[in-house]
């Protein structure tokens, strides 16, 4: 994982964040490896999926509250 690094996407403050892989070029979606969801503090609610590229590589954590506002709170384990 020496490779990789973290970015956070342009998604409106929802905390999405892309894995960069810095040995990989044109990389896109490939899949989604899990999803769930939880109620932010505001009571919206929101998914979030771990996403695979197009060679099953981690791509991306995509988070996403319905409402399209900013996130509030990351879930807790």
């Amino acid at each position: 994982m020496g490779d990789v690094s973290v970015e956070e996407m342009l998604d409106g403050g929802m905390g999405s964040l892309r894995l960069i892989n810095k040995n990989a070029r044109n990389r896109k979606f490939g899949g989604q490896l899990v999803e769930s969801e939880y109620v932010d503090m505001d009571g919206v609610q929101i998914s979030v999926a771990v996403n695979v590229d197009q060679f099953g590589d981690l791509f991306e954590l995509d988070i996403w509250k319905v409402d399209f506002s900013a996130l509030i709170k990351f879930p807790s384990p």
